[in-house]
């Protein structure tokens, strides 16, 4: 199996596109991306959103093609993205890259965070409920605090970001709509 920066790499080639078309339109730099393609850098699941953006590409296409299953069970499910830096795990809960809803299953370490509200995604919906924990939760302009059992459901397109503000982990479900993970 393709590692994601292979991945990336084989789909801009593939769609004759430049590093530097495919930073610009993914809003990160030049050398960020470079670093990514050869495995250098790891990024988190946002900018891997805006990459696959960049690529016109669902977001489980960077993770290469699956067979569409109807059950994932929990012992096998593999991280999709694990970030140092932000210190949040996501799991896939479905499989397969052609559904048209992307749930995905988040472990956000004490203190984990999606970085600065940054760009919103280029179309879609989403979803997201706090399973235990609590998370500070920014869109736009308006702080939310969201504990275990709330739920957001809002434009993908505004941007947004949160922060575990919890003491020990916060456990998310959060599902997309095109499917952007």
């Amino acid at each position: 199996m393709n590692s994601i920066g292979e991945v990336i790499r084989n789909t801009r080639k593939k769609q004759k596109l430049t590093l530097k078309e495919v930073a610009k339109a993914g809003s990160i730099s030049l050398s960020f991306l470079s670093e990514i393609e050869r495995d250098k850098a790891n990024p988190s699941i946002s900018v891997l959103k805006r990459i696959a953006n960049a690529l016109n590409v669902n977001f489980t296409d960077l993770f290469g093609e699956k067979e569409q299953s109807i059950v994932v069970r929990k012992n096998e499910r593999k991280p999709l993205v694990h970030s140092e830096g932000s210190r949040i795990t996501w799991y896939s809960l479905s499989e397969g890259s052609r559904n048209k809803m992307g749930p995905i299953w988040g472990v956000l370490e004490e203190g984990a965070t999606s970085g600065d509200v940054g760009v919103g995604h280029s179309e879609g919906e989403e979803f997201l409920y706090v399973q235990s924990g609590c998370l500070e939760f920014m869109l736009g302009n308006d702080r939310y605090t969201l504990e275990e059992g709330d739920s957001i459901y809002f434009d993908a397109r505004t941007p947004h970001s949160y922060k575990n503000v919890w003491r020990g982990e916060t456990l998310v479900i959060a599902v997309s709509t095109p499917p952007t993970f």
